[in-house]
């Protein structure tokens, strides 16, 4: 496969434990483009989008954010489509890696700098601890 996604930046939100797995996701769609076993690197990306999307939302429960039901909505809708992806692929569609390698990059701009943006101010102004907050995604920042 062929082109590159945008650069980190397009994906960071100035909070550090949220950032961390912006990186992870970033370097996962990195490695779409990179040859080696799809499938392999699919299911790899889709297990860390269920457990980036869970951490978010765990955030978002213990902190109260105004819009979590929204967020929601938005996590569950590109699980549902990374897992038909994933049964697409298994079925024999090696090109739906492609597509979802050029698009979902695109979506998460949007998201990360709308969504996740928002987020990231409440959880820097919640009452919970940030420390708290990273330690739960088994994180360390500089605020800690």
């Amino acid at each position: 496969m062929t082109g590159t996604i945008p650069d980190f930046g397009y994906f960071a939100v100035g909070f550090e434990p949220m950032d961390a797995i912006h990186r992870e996701f970033h370097d996962l769609l990195a490695a779409l483009y990179q040859p080696g076993d799809q499938g392999e690197k699919l299911v790899e990306l889709h297990e860390h989008l269920l457990r980036h999307c869970a951490r978010e939302e765990r955030w978002m429960r213990e902190t109260n954010f105004p819009s979590c039901a929204c967020h929601e909505r938005e996590h569950e809708m590109l699980l549902e489509v990374v897992a038909e992806v994933r049964r697409r692929f298994d079925a024999g569609d090696s090109e739906i890696v492609v597509r979802l390698a050029q698009e979902l990059p695109e979506w998460f701009e949007v998201h990360a700098n709308s969504m996740d943006a928002a987020l990231a101010v409440h959880l820097q102004n919640a009452q919970a601890p940030v420390r708290d907050l990273a330690a739960h995604a088994g994180l360390e920042t500089a605020a800690a």
